[in-house]
């Protein structure tokens, strides 16, 4: 079982222009138009899917859907929902007989509609949890969708349709289309089924872009929002505290005090920020998480302090470096509450699609013994069982299977998690870094130009680092925003992992040690790996797959699965440990 469900609000409902008549539909020639019309076009829109779920509702409210023995679901429930068995039987099979056994996708559109997405499910789901998994996780690009339930004609007997599984209605569909997206359940793997399997299969050979569907991140904006207005008070007091207490001396001393207390403050910080990232999503994250925001709002409070004691009297270059550094920091430290839940959501669709799958397409089940038969004898004949089951694998531990990953997994092995990135610290690293070099370059301006030196800045060549180093990180952000999910997760690894170093010790130190080299060498390999991607960066002669092995390597701590006391203990000695190296430094 999962977590208990959240009670969220619907999908926001648009008006259908069509005004469809669900209790008098227009009559037409189900068998005729599924004879007509080719099975890649038997496909539903993601409007339809919205309505789908209002008009499932308001029949569950009117009790036109009841529980029955086989699925005695809580009609109060507004997440999970009756189960798609349960609604083809009591709306999608009546409401289609009236309007003549079509489909309800041919009920719908008559013509017929392109096929962009395949949605591959097993019918276990309650359909409220389908039907949010399905709209949160539609691909950008697709309009119609291709979705068995909705699809096929649940009155007319298609059994003839089936005898020749690459030529049945969901191997043409899925041909046709360009992603496939996997609805994961809370009874059993999807791929424990030989009709899902046969799909992976298809989806494999014709090179489709397979992703998971998730579910919408329910409250994660108002925990964000929280936690930031925790900072804030924080920030305040910490800041109100500790500068009346230093008025009356604003010195070199009370400089040297601030400086100590930022450092005791803001190592920790980043230390907590990053154990998230590397401990598995737990009670244990939340605690660091907290400890995270509380040190983070002390460190913004303290540098405002300290930045006006500078703006005051020597106006050093490191006053507007500071406010952007905390606010990444405080920014970041909320953030990761993000993806504590988005890591432990992915946990657990992982964990959906393992329920009962032993790793070998052969062992899937199938309700009729001759469609079994054949799918394996096919799939037999094809040699590409192997690649399957890897492929399914891939999707297991990476959270998606494109051609990209499937290329890198054959070289270097299984990418854990590969299509998932941590939000707060690649933020925090590109903020850091975009935001230093275009301050540096500010104030190389400024010490460099006519009033300083009586000479242009851009004659020295420390200038054009600069720009190039802030051109490279805007050429980065807009690369990242445009690829695919499957290559996001090694472009934000690239730059935690290469980057982060730097910038992390030198927000710690407030120096600009090795800058030069991180804006002419490894500013520019973050680039060129951010466009080549896992699949690119693997065709490399001799570093290619030792640098993807690294970069997608899941360095997780080895207490996730013992008890939390455990992993909290560990976690308060990692922090005594930053704090005396503070106290020492300071």
């Amino acid at each position: 079982t999962g977590p208990k469900c959240v009670q969220g609000k619907a999908p926001p409902r648009i008006p259908d222009p069509m005004k469809f008549d669900f209790e008098n539909p227009p009559v037409q020639d189900g068998h005729r138009l599924h004879h007509t019309v080719a099975p890649n076009r038997w496909c539903v829109t993601r409007q339809d899917l919205i309505e789908f779920r209002h008009l499932v509702k308001k029949h569950v409210a009117e009790g036109k859907i009841a529980p029955t023995d086989l699925d005695p679901f809580d009609p109060n429930d507004a997440c999970i929902g009756p189960c798609v068995h349960t609604v083809v039987k009591q709306l999608i099979v009546p409401v289609t007989e009236k309007a003549g056994n079509a489909s309800w996708a041919l009920m719908l559109h008559p013509d017929g509609l392109e096929c962009d997405l395949f949605v591959t499910h097993c019918w276990l789901e309650g359909i409220f949890e389908f039907v949010d998994k399905v709209l949160n996780s539609w691909p950008r690009g697709a309009r119609h969708a291709y979705c068995c339930m909705l699809s096929n004609p649940q009155n007319l007997d298609i059994g003839h349709l089936l005898t020749i599984p690459r030529e049945s209605p969901f191997a043409l569909a899925l041909m046709s289309a360009r992603y496939m997206l996997v609805v994961p359940n809370r009874k059993c793997s999807i791929y424990s089924r030989i009709w899902c399997t046969y799909e992976a299969f298809i989806a494999y050979s014709e090179s489709k872009i397979i992703f998971v569907a998730t579910p919408p991140l329910k409250g994660a904006l108002h925990r964000v929002s929280f936690l930031l207005a925790i900072e804030l008070v924080v920030a305040i007091a910490s800041g109100i505290i500790v500068g009346t207490s230093s008025r009356d001396f604003i010195n070199a001393d009370a400089l040297l005090m601030f400086t100590a207390l930022l450092m005791f403050t803001r190592c920790p910080a980043l230390g907590c920020i990053a154990l998230q990232y590397f401990l598995r999503p737990s009670r244990a994250t939340q605690v660091v998480g907290l400890v995270a925001v509380l040190l983070s709002g002390m460190c913004a409070g303290f540098s405002c302090v300290r930045c006006y004691l500078v703006w005051s009297n020597y106006l050093y270059f490191f006053v507007y470096t500071e406010a952007v550094w905390s606010l990444a920091l405080c920014v970041a430290a909320a953030m990761a509450e993000v993806d504590r839940l988005w890591g432990q959501q992915s946990a657990e669709e992982a964990f959906n699609l393992r329920r009962e799958f032993t790793g070998d397409i052969r062992d899937a089940k199938s309700s009729v013994e001759s469609d079994r038969e054949k799918i394996l004898g096919e799939m037999e004949l094809s040699g590409q069982e192997h690649s399957v089951n890897l492929a399914i694998e891939v999707l297991l531990t990476s959270g998606m299977s494109t051609p990209s990953l499937q290329a890198a997994a054959e070289t270097v092995g299984l990418l854990e998690q590969a299509g998932y990135w941590n939000l707060s610290i690649t933020s925090m690293i590109w903020v850091s870094w975009f935001a230093s070099s275009l301050l540096e370059l500010a104030n190389h301006y400024k010490t460099s130009g006519y009033y300083a030196t009586g000479r242009p800045p851009f004659v020295r060549w420390q200038f054009w680092v600069l720009v190039f180093s802030c051109l490279q990180a805007l050429v980065w952000l807009g690369r990242f925003k445009c690829q695919g999910k499957d290559t996001r997760g090694f472009a934000a690894s690239a730059i935690v992992k290469l980057i982060g170093p730097f910038v992390i010790l030198n927000f710690i130190f407030e120096s600009n040690v090795g800058m030069v080299g991180l804006h002419l060498v490894l500013a520019p390999l973050v680039l060129m790996l951010c466009f080549a991607g896992p699949g690119g960066t693997v065709k490399v002669p001799v570093l290619g797959r030792l640098i993807v092995r690294c970069l997608m390597m899941r360095w997780s701590c080895v207490c996730s699965r013992c008890s939390e006391v455990c992993v909290c203990v560990w976690c308060c000695v990692v922090w005594c440990v930053f704090a005396c190296v503070c106290v020492f430094l300071a």
